[in-house]
């Protein structure tokens, strides 16, 4: 088997298959639409092909078999009925499953040999009709002249083909490593054009053609760091195409009516979110589905439609793009999620009395938390939602929840456009500089020694008549030496998990992020990059920080 072929092939025929499945969801609400039909017949016809190339005996039979049901669909032949959604869904499960095994370079298995003849049934070529024949001669069709697999393909052409022909002219397939690798080269130019910004800056007015020079490098390294992050960029709708499936599959599950909304599917966002945020969005989506969506009966006693809806959307926010999930569900009980964590031993009962309303809706980000008492295939484990936040913390992102009891509740993350450059803004702790990313700031602010006050045994600041927060300082985390107000220069930077109290803050540039590999466990840095002057800088964790601050903070007072 030729690897290189067997690559081309899965690539293409996982992107058919993906296609053919989210054709199939939309017949069950469009049964009428014939290009939808002709769009399935042709992902089977051409995946059957390519089988039939790499010698997948057992993949060829069952995109046939499928083929075969969509033709007789196509030619109104049979009608669209739920019997036959569910078992072309199930086919393409069983094509994934063998896409798996080639991948591994293994032969297919032949799948589950009773679905085989469902499918073979429901087309009208197995012994009986599964749905409406008694008798099973009459549901065998007239020897009708089986279509050849050219002219079939030609019947199911439309008018899309030679757009769509245009488009794989135009575009070339690059393996993802070769453009990390060109990233990790524009990274190093970054910095180089960094260092030499600032060597420039230090000639001062002694060289006006080294100046004009080094603005025409920043212009251009600016151009080229652009273009290379644009090629990483993907649709978020990759990382939406597989939740109509799992709605529907597990609303039914749980006989809950629920309608989806898929919003923003054209917002692009970096390869590497894409490709790990598949897993925390089915959670999110169950989550929803299981705690947050009522049955039937239940809306419809409290006013609300028996069909639950469930929003899906993507928007971008400058350089931020925002990832919702949200429904119109009962929402989250503060007091109920905080007694289950206390009843877990997540919390004590001491520490349940000092959390803030938020703070205690973050509680079901915990691994080991979940509200349910008994374990199901659903949920129940206390997996999942912390999953989500470990998610989000690894890119970098920011994870915010918002809940009405009996309005529904809607979870948001937020991320960079893109993971291979991080803007960071320089601050200095007494003599030692560091870098906190520009995406966790909120912004600066002075610092004013009235507005700092004990709350529950925790130092917190007043940032203006109603937001209170906690006050983080920096000297005391990472010197063990708390930094003074009234006798030491101090500022202060407003983030999502406090404000953090510095020496003084520098100013922000581009950088690239390299692992402090030797660091093991957990730390309260994200990671390390080379200043503009070529100093190494570390770059600190605001979550990590935020975590490690001392209940007291006596050093402020």
């Amino acid at each position: 088997m030729d690897l290189e072929i067997l690559h081309d092939y899965l690539v293409e025929s996982k992107d058919l298959l993906q296609g053919a499945q989210e054709q199939t969801l939309r017949l069950e609400t469009e049964p009428a639409n014939d290009e939808a039909i002709a769009s399935i017949f042709r992902a089977f016809h051409t995946i059957k092909g390519g089988a039939g190339f790499l010698e997948a005996s057992h993949l060829v039979d069952w995109a046939h078999n499928l083929e075969n049901l969509l033709d007789k669909l196509r030619s109104h032949s049979l009608p669209i009925t739920s019997a036959r959604i569910d078992a072309i869904l199930k086919g393409i499960d069983v094509i994934e499953a063998m896409f798996q095994q080639l991948a591994e370079e293994k032969p297919p298995d032949p799948g589950p040999a009773d679905l085989s003849r469902t499918i073979q049934d429901l087309a009208g070529i197995g012994n009986a009709d599964a749905e409406h024949c008694d008798d099973p001669i009459a549901s065998v069709t007239a020897p009708e002249k089986a279509p050849d697999n050219d002219e079939a393909a030609a019947q199911a052409a439309t008018p899309s083909a030679p757009r769509v022909a245009e488009t794989i002219e135009n575009s070339l397939r690059v393996d993802a490593n070769r453009l990390d690798a060109v990233l990790n080269q524009v990274g190093e130019l970054v910095l180089l054009r960094n260092r030499l910004t600032s060597a420039v800056m230090q000639l001062g007015k002694e060289s006006e053609s080294m100046t004009r020079i080094a603005r025409e490098v920043d212009l251009s390294v600016s151009d080229l760091q652009g273009t290379v992050m644009r090629l990483r960029m993907q649709p978020c709708r990759r990382l939406f195409q597989q939740l109509p499936r799992v709605v529907r599959d597990i609303s039914r599950q749980l006989r809950k009516e629920v309608r989806l909304e898929i919003v923003g599917e054209d917002v692009e966002i970096d390869k590497t979110v894409v490709d790990a945020l598949s897993g925390p969005m089915t959670h999110l989506v169950r989550n929803s589905l299981d705690h947050g969506i009522e049955m039937p009966e239940v809306r419809t006693a409290a006013n609300k439609p028996a069909t639950a809806v469930l929003r899906i959307a993507a928007l971008h926010l400058g350089d931020r793009v925002r990832i919702e999930v949200s429904d119109d569900g009962k929402g989250i009980d503060r007091c109920a999620v905080t007694q289950k964590a206390i009843e877990r031993g997540i919390i004590t009962p001491e520490q349940a009395a000092g959390l803030s309303e938020q703070e205690a809706l973050e509680l079901i980000f915990r691994p080991g938390f979940s509200t349910k008492e008994q374990a199901s295939d659903l949920s129940g484990r206390g997996v999942g939602m912390d999953v989500v936040k470990e998610s989000t913390t690894r890119l970098r992102g920011r994870l915010s929840i918002d809940t009405q009891l009996g309005r529904g509740t809607r979870v948001a993350m937020e991320f960079p456009l893109s993971l291979a450059v991080l803007t960071v803004l320089y601050l200095r702790v007494r003599q030692d500089i560091y870098a906190l990313p520009i995406s966790a700031i909120d912004s600066l602010t002075d610092l004013d020694e009235g507005r700092v006050h004990r709350l529950a045994g925790r130092v917190t600041y007043r940032v203006d008549g109603t937001e209170t927060v906690p006050l983080v300082d920096l000297g005391a985390i990472l010197q063990n030496r708390p930094l003074r107000l009234g006798t030491e220069s101090v500022e202060g930077v407003l983030t999502e998990r406090g404000l953090f109290v510095v020496s003084e803050v520098l100013g922000n540039e581009d950088s690239v992020v390299k692992p402090i590999d030797f660091l093991t466990g957990r730390n309260l840095y994200q990671g390390a990059t080379i200043s503009g002057g070529g100093n190494v800088v570390l770059i600190l964790d605001a979550g990590a920080l935020s975590a490690a601050s001392p209940a007291s903070a006596e050093g402020v007072f």
